[in-house]
């Protein structure tokens, strides 16, 4: 069971377990964490704390908020994962990447400053709506990234506008169903029953509740593990933000349709025609690499798969270079 957690399975040892949480931590000192009491602080404060940092599109009727840094060769748009916003890509990636291309990092519907209606919001809904802000943009033929969750939305972006990106890049993402062991087995049998919703809603329910008691630096130093999180990393991804209502209720809503996305997107696996670089951490403990990464790669028509040896989850911070690389490939095709 060590090496076949699914986020589900996780969230439900992360309520149970504070122990799962401590035996994770890697680092201590003050100075690695920060002394933000999340929960103390309301959300005009988060925002008054944390703004938005990029132009404010409307789609539709609803803001989309994304950075655009550089200039030159080609575009790059930078997706996020469950729990954060863009912030996670600014922190540094997305500079460093903009120092020789137009580099755009996107809030996903619901996170950040990115708007969302309370109905699904599928991967194909959000990669459709983020199309239209790069194209108010004037986008053409990017480089689309996805960490983590936002993997699904890259993945759908590539499945519904083949014709309209020049390639995809997942990040320690999440792209294959749990098929076989518990994994597969919590998914499906929580899904029939309708519980997975109501045990996420449990999760990020604790999670807000405990975040004066360290349960967002645990979060965050659970999702580096087994490597240490940089030194001013969350006090610079804007967490209090991920903690407003109107955030908890998108990614709760992203978390429980995981498992039924995945089935319905690898179904297509095989007719994506662009090129697709896999990036993932073989210490990856939330989404394994043979999983997410090596079945994914056997899965599509035309791939590339890099492995960290020794990185966890977040391969874009512990590995940059093997990001950079990729999207070098991917801009000389």
């Amino acid at each position: 069971m060590k090496n076949n957690f699914s986020p589900l399975y996780d969230m439900l040892r992360s309520i149970s377990s504070k122990k799962h949480l401590r035996q994770h931590k890697t680092d201590p000192s003050p100075s690695s964490q920060t002394s933000l009491a999340p929960k103390d602080i309301s959300d005009s404060m988060a925002e008054a704390l944390f703004p938005p940092i990029g132009r404010l599109l409307d789609v539709n009727g609803l803001t989309v908020h994304a950075t655009d840094q550089g200039q030159g060769r080609r575009p790059v748009i930078l997706l996020h994962g469950a729990s954060v916003n863009l912030r996670d890509w600014t922190y540094h990636p997305s500079g460093a990447l903009a120092q020789k291309r137009r580099v755009i990092a996107m809030d996903r519907p619901g996170f950040g400053y990115s708007q969302r209606t309370p109905d699904l919001w599928t991967p194909q809904r959000q990669a459709r709506h983020l199309q239209l802000a790069a194209a108010q943009m004037g986008v053409e033929k990017p480089i689309v990234v996805g960490h983590s969750w936002g993997a699904i939305v890259a993945l759908a972006w590539a499945l519904d506008a083949p014709q309209d990106i020049t390639g995809v890049i997942t990040v320690s993402g999440a792209t294959q169903p749990w098929r076989h062991h518990l994994a597969g087995m919590t998914w499906g049998c929580f899904d029939q029953l309708g519980l997975t919703h109501f045990l996420i809603k449990r999760y990020m329910a604790s999670l807000v509740k405990n975040a004066d008691k360290g349960a967002v630096e645990d979060f965050v130093t659970r999702a580096f593990h087994p490597n240490p999180v940089p030194q001013d990393y969350l006090a610079s991804v804007g967490a209090p933000l991920s903690l407003r209502p109107q955030s908890v209720a998108a990614n709760c809503q992203d978390l429980a349709q995981t498992q039924a996305a995945l089935k319905h997107l690898s179904i297509g696996y095989n007719r994506i025609s662009c090129p697709v670089e896999i990036i993932h951490g073989t210490a990856d403990w939330l989404l394994t690499a043979q999983q997410h990464a090596v079945d994914l790669a056997e899965a599509l028509p035309n791939a590339n798969l890099a492995l960290a040896e020794g990185v966890g989850h977040m391969a874009h911070h512990v590995r940059f270079d093997l990001l950079s690389a990729a999207i070098d490939r991917l801009d000389r095709d």
